[in-house]
């Protein structure tokens, strides 16, 4: 890491017009994606069903009697008074919508529609949170580079490259890390047999994408199972009209705080639970 299309650059240097950008209350879009541009969407990460398919946010709710809107937030699409564990939602049997990256085919099918939307898809740039562990994927020469500040403490590791290399961003599991706790368990004589290496490399998501004329910026905020993008009103239509994609034009004063859905408000007895 990373592959050989990418290189590790000066963080600093690289997204330094990002944070003069952002500004807002608590939880606005402008907190994640700088202000001026010409429009946002909000990408749902998919949550699955019990078969494990990936289902959208809006089929959830025919499902469960709630309402899908830009604003949505999961725990109270899914009828649960808690934010962050979702106790009692009634989305039973399936899994909850990842955070803080896309998953995979979200993230080609996006990076496919923005290569057509900057002058220069060859010169692009990612960012990695180290919230996420990602300090362990570099030697220290590579971390000598200053890393990107944003608001909210967050600090990201910047690597450079094209567009299209965004799947060659990929994490070791073989490396050691403090922040990884990897449990066994195997039945029988004896340990299961060694993992191939590569069984150990997973392919990841950034937490932000760029090009270097700025046209448009994508971040995914580690605390949110959805990710926001700004760019041009042509840009932003053709995420919301991408059949692959689950994504909402929204305003730069729009909230993702675990309070903004005002629509699919939570009782305070929750009702029976329904299968997915």
């Amino acid at each position: 890491m990373p592959g050989d299309d990418l290189r590790i650059t000066d963080g600093t240097a690289a997204g330094a017009w990002i944070e003069s950008g952002l500004g807002g209350e608590f939880g606005a879009v402008t907190l994640q994606v700088p202000k001026g541009y010409e429009a946002y969407a909000r990408v749902f990460h998919p949550a699955s069903n019990a078969e494990g398919s990936p289902v959208s946010w809006a089929e959830v709710a025919d499902a469960l009697g709630s309402t899908a809107h830009r604003e949505m937030q999961w725990h109270a699409l899914v009828g649960s008074p808690d934010p962050d564990n979702f106790t009692g939602s009634r989305w039973t049997g399936g899994g909850d919508p990842s955070h803080g990256e896309m998953d995979l085919p979200v993230l080609d099918a996006l990076c496919e529609i923005l290569a057509g939307h900057t002058a220069d898809p060859a010169n692009c740039f990612f960012g990695l949170c180290t919230i996420e562990g990602w300090e362990d994927q570099f030697t220290a020469e590579e971390l000598r580079q200053p890393l990107l500040e944003l608001l909210g403490d967050r600090e990201h590791i910047v690597l450079t490259g094209p567009l299209s290399a965004v799947d060659q961003i990929v994490e070791d599991t073989s490396k050691p890390s403090p922040s990884r706790f990897i449990f066994t368990a195997y039945k029988g004589e004896g340990p299961p047999p060694d993992p191939e290496p590569s069984d150990l490399i997973w392919r990841r998501a950034p937490n932000l994408i760029w090009p270097a004329d700025h046209s448009w910026l994508v971040a995914s905020e580690v605390d949110f199972d959805s990710t926001l993008v700004g760019g041009s009103a042509t840009l932003i239509g053709a995420v919301i009209e991408s059949p692959e994609l689950e994504a909402w034009r929204v305003e730069p004063t729009d909230s993702l705080a675990a309070d903004a859905d005002q629509v699919n408000l939570v009782a305070e007895t929750t009702p029976d639970r329904a299968e997915p």
